[in-house]
């Protein structure tokens, strides 16, 4: 089992901003939420090294909505426990996680919209809007 399904079954999350897929890869991403909105993808690294030097940089995660795709797939939606964080993980229909997005200061994701074409627009409780594609959660961008 890889650390992110580990942590996931765990209701955990790693502290750091990124895309955590159920093959243990981990690719980080920066991004800024205010006053303008930006993301960069950064570059993969090591779960395992990343918390071996941090054991305790997890956080807690509330999952707020679940939505079932017509694919069946699901998207969980949530926080995390210090409050300004948020994730949007992407689920087969019998539960097993596929990737999840972490961002510490997102604030938490409350909604989701299936769009055509296995894309999804996530909405933030601070009022901006993600859009991902599902199959290739590395093409994202952000939108008001």
């Amino acid at each position: 089992m890889t650390k992110i399904l580990a942590l996931w079954n765990k209701q955990t999350l790693p502290i750091k901003d990124g895309i955590y897929f159920s093959t243990g890869e981990s690719i980080s991403l920066s991004a800024q939420f205010y006053p303008q909105l930006l993301i960069q993808k950064g570059k993969p690294f090591n779960l395992n090294l990343f918390l071996d030097k941090d054991p305790d940089n997890i956080t807690n995660i509330d999952i707020i909505q679940k939505i079932t795709l017509t694919n069946g797939n699901q998207c969980f939606l949530g926080e995390g426990s210090y409050g300004s964080e948020g994730f949007i993980a992407y689920l087969t229909p019998k539960d097993n996680l596929k990737w999840v997005i972490y961002f510490e200061t997102s604030n938490p994701f409350i909604n989701a919209t299936e769009l055509p074409n296995h894309f999804l627009i996530v909405e933030s409780s601070a009022d901006f809007k993600i859009v991902i594609e599902l199959n290739n959660p590395l093409n994202l961008i952000l939108a008001k």
